[in-house]
């Protein structure tokens, strides 16, 4: 039997803090942004590629992430 290999996510497989909402119409990915009532939206050329960074960062080594990194960089490094 071979290995599964997941290429759609869904808020349920998601484990990163900073992570808010996706959208598939959008090819989009909204997350905690770098400062107070700031949102960073990602937006993807193809749905295809929003459901490799998830795979790729949300769902599993988010401290990987650009979008993680700046917003613990300037949110929370301190604290």
């Amino acid at each position: 039997m071979g290995q599964y290999k997941k290429i759609s996510w869904t808020d349920a497989d998601v484990r990163c803090p900073f992570y808010i909402s996706d959208d598939r119409a959008g090819c989009s990915i909204c997350c905690e942004g770098y400062g107070e009532g700031v949102e960073t939206v990602s937006r993807f050329e193809s749905l295809r590629q929003r459901d490799v960074h998830m795979g790729r960062y949300c769902t599993s080594r988010f401290e990987r992430c650009p979008v993680y990194g700046c917003t613990y960089d300037c949110k929370y490094r301190d604290i």
